[in-house]
């Protein structure tokens, strides 16, 4: 369960950051790209949840150190 939590951390965290950048692409133009918005803010929205869930089952999961 452990490696699940950090694969899940890691990949929400990237999709996050992916749908920040693709976002800012959509809103960076004269006429604002539609299609570019909705996936970033999709693309965010699911990364934060991700990341959330993968911290939870990794805290829950991992052994304490000593």
């Amino acid at each position: 369960m452990a490696e699940i939590g950090r694969i899940l951390t890691a990949l929400g965290s990237v999709a996050a950051t992916v749908g920040l950048v693709v976002y800012g692409m959509g809103r960076a133009f004269v006429r604002d790209g539609d299609f570019e918005i909705t996936v970033g803010l999709w693309l965010m929205v699911a990364g934060v949840i991700a990341t959330v869930i993968g911290l939870v089952l990794y805290s829950r999961t991992a052994e304490p150190e000593g």
